[in-house]
């Protein structure tokens, strides 16, 4: 492997810790990427995936242009174990060359598959399937957020597969080696890394170590890294890079591209792809689709409605009735030749074996209940939090909007005084002029009497503009008490919460109380029965004594 292949290789892993790509538990697919997951799509499950591009190939030595349609498939189908997939893929292409030859222009038309290929991978290692019981047992990083958000080393491990496929190349093919017509075995080596964070989302770096057409003369080295991340929901982006290296064809690759989940069954995408050569250069952009049929069946343990956020007051009396219909329903069972152990069909929580104590079960059950109420008063407090949080901020928002809009109304008002001065003083500077005038002129008396017009009106100008004054004090007044009854408010919302959380510290008190009573209540039966039989036994030895006696 070149230097230049190498320090892609790294460019490409760092970029994949930072760029974004696709990831969704809905549908297992492989698209928009050309990479192969370490996870099978699952048992009993069909899944096609496929997609068209179009692109432009420049070769610089040729003097070649080409214009390039693709089209690509895939069909995967889970077979007998989770583990295990059978695949079906190829890419059929047809393009128009056209070739320039001193002053002519030659354009030549041709199509075949690239590629065809059938083969199964098996899923070697899954670090995902069996967590250790520390792990799937300690709910105390609910309540730690430095547990909940530190860096678990052991997610550097990754899940492993193997494919072994075998290739099918027709004759005469333009798109493939003169040699390698006729069958051909495939061996891919993947490795898959999912990580999922609260503050960057879910991730997933893919890599693939390809081994193709070994028994041919020209067999193919090629490796394969994709790094993926969901945006939301809905939407997702990948990036890839993608190396071959043969004596017929070497090239690097790379691609960029997103996707949308459309429903849990259905995914379209899109992705364009380009290289760093010009023998020849090449630019695709590419869109398709994936869609599952889905006819797995899991064995899980299936949550009644409800008990998923712990026991709640009310609903025990209920559960207890439903758990003695079943464990009858289970001696009906008991009786045929066939019988499932499947919580799906019993309606309740799985059990070990047929002959568990009932003591055991309940035993198991009473914890399950514990945690499941455990988290629900962990998320509830989370809840509430946040609404706290919320509301804090609403309250500064506001308070800075209020504070705003009082400093922009005092400075309007103090605007508003400096031109009331100012029209003020102009109409005494233009009573002074007309006393200059009138005193020149004939007519005074008349004069005087407009001037002590126009002050009276002057005066009472300035007594609106004081009135004026006095309903902005008053408004400003009626604000600051709205703000304070505002925080009076406030004040009892706060005292609400805090009745709010003593309630639900009694209530979460009762609820141990009650518990307490029922084991003691069981122990005590307990007691009762083994003296029942311990008496039935005195009684049944006096018997034997007796007929012994009369014997």
């Amino acid at each position: 492997m070149s230097p230049k292949h190498i320090l892609l290789l790294f460019s490409l892993f760092i970029f994949g810790q930072f760029a974004s790509a696709q990831y969704t538990e809905k549908i297992n697919t492989n698209r928009p990427g050309t990479s192969q997951g370490a996870f099978s799509v699952g048992n009993n499950v069909l899944q096609l995936e496929g997609g068209f591009g179009f692109g432009k190939e420049k070769h610089k030595i040729l003097s070649t242009k080409s214009n390039v349609f693709n089209l690509d498939y895939s069909i995967r189908y889970g077979l007998l174990i989770e583990q295990l997939e059978i695949r079906l893929n190829g890419k059929f292409r047809a393009d128009g060359v056209t070739q320039t030859i001193g002053g002519d222009e030659q354009k030549i038309k041709r199509s075949n598959f690239e590629t065809n290929t059938i083969g199964a991978k098996y899923l070697i290692y899954d670090p995902y399937k069996k967590p250790k019981d520390k792990d799937s047992l300690d709910y105390s990083s609910l309540k730690s957020w430095k547990e909940h958000h530190r860096f678990k080393w052991k997610s550097l491990i990754p899940a492993v597969s193997a494919y072994l496929g075998a290739n099918f190349v027709s004759k005469n093919n333009p798109f493939t080696a003169p040699d390698d017509e006729g069958f051909s075995p495939k061996i891919v080596v993947m490795t898959q890394n999912n990580w999922t964070t609260s503050i960057n989302g879910n991730w997933v770096l893919v890599t693939n170590l390809i081994v193709d057409k070994i028994t041919t003369k020209d067999p193919i080295m090629g490796w394969i890294i994709t790094s993926t991340h969901t945006i939301n929901d809905k939407w997702a982006a990948f990036g890839e890079y993608q190396g071959q290296k043969s004596d017929f064809y070497s090239d690097d690759i790379m691609r960029f591209g997103g996707a949308y989940l459309y429903d849990q069954d259905l995914q379209f995408d899109a992705n364009i792809a380009f290289n760093f050569k010009d023998t020849p250069s090449i630019f695709t952009l590419s869109f398709g689709a994936s869609y599952r049929f889905d006819w797995h069946n899991k064995d899980e343990i299936i949550e009644k409605p409800g008990l998923e956020s712990g026991v709640k007051e009310g609903e025990e009396e209920e559960e207890d009735e439903e758990l003695e219909e079943d464990e009858e329903n289970f001696d009906e069972f008991d009786e045929k030749d066939e019988i499932e152990n499947d919580s799906l069909k019993l309606g309740k929580t799985p059990f070990v074996n047929d002959f568990e104590e009932d003591n055991f079960r309940d035993a198991i059950e009473k914890d399950l209940d514990e945690r499941r109420t455990e988290q629900r008063l962990e998320r509830e407090r989370i809840e509430n939090e946040k609404i706290a949080k919320k509301e804090g901020k609403k309250f500064k928002k506001e308070e800075s909007r209020r504070l705003k809009r009082e400093a922009k109304e005092a400075r309007k008002a103090e605007k508003d005084k400096i031109r009331a001065e100012k029209e003020k003083q102009k109409m005494i500077d233009d009573i002074d002029a007309e006393l200059d005038k009138m005193e020149k002129e004939k007519g005074v008396d008349q004069e005087l009497q407009d001037i002590d017009q126009e002050l009276k009106e002057l005066e009472k100008m300035e007594k609106e503009f004081e009135n004026e004054e006095k309903k902005t004090d008053e408004k400003a007044k009626e604000k600051e008490e709205e703000e304070k009854q505002k925080e009076q408010e406030d004040e009892d919302i706060d005292a609400e919460f805090e009745k709010y959380e003593k309630e639900q510290a009694k209530i979460k008190k009762a609820e141990e109380k009650r518990r307490k009573k029922e084991e003691k209540k069981r122990l005590k039966e307990e007691k009762k029965k083994k003296k029942e039989k311990k008496n039935k036994k005195d009684d049944e030895s006096e018997l034997d004594k007796a007929l012994e006696e009369l014997e």
